[in-house]
């Protein structure tokens, strides 16, 4: 990336986190926030204090291609990762309407600089195929990743997420966002609010502008 177009892209990063910041989001251990901001049978106190610790999981993208949780999703991204399954009939289109929404303001950040992530959380009918039309629903865009996989491997994920429910129709509503370089993570439970949660995915930019600046100017 040339020095012009590394500016331009900092100067936007930096401009979007000054968004209002007043999002309702968890920080590990520490909720903001009441009960009603969560879908059905989702408990806050389950929630408080799950560490994010994902492995290299194997699954499956909406092509049936395989890949790695860690280094071929996450790698070094910014992630807005949803949990969702294409049979519920509440939260996950709300959820995923919310991404859709999302993917529209990122615009060039999407894939460059941001990944959204759709996890099923019901990988024994969630097949490839099934996820790749739930995403047409949605317009989703080379950027937005959608994972499968065997029963297993998705447990290992949820897990790692912290989301996991012996009871997949009983999962949290809730987002994760994280930044794949400095493996910090946030729990965002407001799910309807683009705004916030682009306010919460650009400070984490913002963030990184900020270092690469102090980076440039002690040089």
């Amino acid at each position: 990336m040339n020095r012009e177009n590394w500016l331009t892209g900092t100067a936007f990063a930096v401009a979007l986190a000054m968004l209002p910041a007043s999002a309702a989001w968890c920080h590990e251990g520490h909720v903001h926030g009441g009960p009603a901001q969560q879908g059905p049978g989702a408990s806050m106190a389950a929630l408080q204090g799950k560490v994010v610790k994902i492995s290299d999981t194997n699954l499956l993208d909406k092509d049936g291609h395989r890949v790695r949780l860690l280094s071929d999703v996450v790698s070094d991204k910014v992630v807005v990762v949803s949990f969702i399954y294409t049979s519920c009939t509440d939260v996950c289109p709300m959820v995923t309407h919310t991404l859709s929404q999302l993917q529209d303001q990122l615009g060039g950040l999407l894939e460059s600089q941001v990944r959204l992530v759709s996890l099923t959380v019901d990988p024994a009918r969630d097949t490839p195929a099934k996820l790749k039309a739930y995403s047409a629903l949605y317009g989703a865009r080379t950027g937005w990743q959608w994972l499968t996989g065997a029963a297993s491997d998705v447990t290992e994920a949820l897990k790692g997420f912290g989301v996991y429910s012996a009871n997949f129709e009983q999962h949290a509503g809730v987002l994760l966002v994280g930044d794949g370089r400095s493996g910090k993570w946030t729990r965002v439970y407001e799910t309807e609010d683009v705004q916030r949660l682009l306010a919460r995915t650009t400070d984490l930019l913002a963030a990184r502008a900020h270092d690469r600046l102090a980076s440039h100017d002690s040089q």
